[in-house]
């Protein structure tokens, strides 16, 4: 072989080898593209694992075949949902393994009862996992739905679970409130707790709160309660997404309960946005992940 053969053959394996480096960030992150989904549009991929953990990309009504949107709504619907299942099961996770869940619509009252008519028909009779669906101005193309997932996938699973393949567990402590559509109130996966986007409810009577400020604080109190049936307090949240329909009115609530509740700090990672609308038309909804070792959950549950 030619000394500019052996040049070529050096530089094509030295450039595949850097292209696959390039899918492993230098703390192990992988970035996923299986075989058959949609493609990127932007700076963005399809979806990562870290750890025992996939995390998918906003997904909307993409036919991968053709890169267009699916037409109708039921259909593109369930499309986001199937390019979804797609990218968690190739990393060998499947719909019963998410443990988070957030759907963005354009129009609560027309796609919500799509949503779950969908996701009735994908999860059977469940359980749900821990679900936020929220109310937006926009998506891009001007779609109706876009559906964020977070999956347990363990990378050396060693126990089989007949509630979840990935051994998620599903939240349902007594006092707490009861989920209204295909969703639950949260999810243990390994040594986290996600809890789904709550809301001022009354657990006793499953009314809204009235007033502003006890309906922000109940929020609050809904999601509190669930992280502390596994173990977790406020000061182990690693994530909180507060959603709103007006910041300059709500926001300030959201501070001053936040105060009473985790007093001087330290606070949570918080992101707080305002949407165009909420289930129910109301005016704040909570959504947090909460660190809780399942070694000393055990232990706590154990102590009782």
């Amino acid at each position: 072989m030619s000394k500019l053969a052996l040049s070529v053959a050096g530089i094509m394996i030295a450039a595949v080898s850097s292209a696959s480096a390039q899918q492993v960030s230098p703390n192990g992150v992988k970035t996923l593209a299986p075989a058959g989904a949609i493609k990127p549009t932007g700076t963005w991929n399809l979806g990562t694992r870290a750890g025992d953990f996939v995390y998918v990309a906003g997904m909307r009504g993409i036919d991968p075949k053709t890169d267009t949107l699916v037409e109708g709504d039921e259909a593109r619907v369930r499309q986001a949902f199937m390019n979804m299942k797609l990218i968690a099961e190739s990393e060998g996770a499947t719909l019963r393994d998410a443990v988070r869940l957030v759907v963005y619509v354009t129009d609560m009252y027309r796609f919500r009862p799509l949503v779950n008519k969908i996701q009735s028909e994908l999860w059977g009779q469940g359980p749900y996992p821990p679900r936020t669906i929220v109310e937006v101005h926009r998506l891009n193309q001007d779609d109706i739905v876009e559906i964020e997932g977070t999956f347990y996938a363990p990378a050396n699973r060693a126990v089989a679970q007949a509630a979840s393949p990935g051994l998620v567990k599903t939240l349902a402590p007594a006092g707490a409130i009861k989920p209204t559509g295909t969703w639950n109130l949260g999810a243990r996966a390994g040594d986290f707790i996600y809890v789904a986007g709550m809301r001022g409810i009354d657990p006793k009577t499953d009314t809204l709160i009235r007033g502003d400020e006890e309906r922000v604080r109940q929020a609050f109190m809904n999601m509190k309660l669930i992280a502390e049936s596994e173990g977790a307090t406020l000061r182990d949240a690693v994530r909180l997404v507060v959603y709103t329909t007006d910041m300059f009115r709500f926001r300030p609530l959201v501070n001053k309960i936040q105060s009473e509740l985790w007093g001087q700090g330290p606070y949570p990672p918080r992101t707080i946005v305002e949407v165009h609308r909420l289930n129910q038309d109301d005016i704040v909804e909570v959504e947090g992940t909460f660190l809780a070792p399942a070694s000393r959950a055990s232990a706590s549950t154990r102590a009782r």
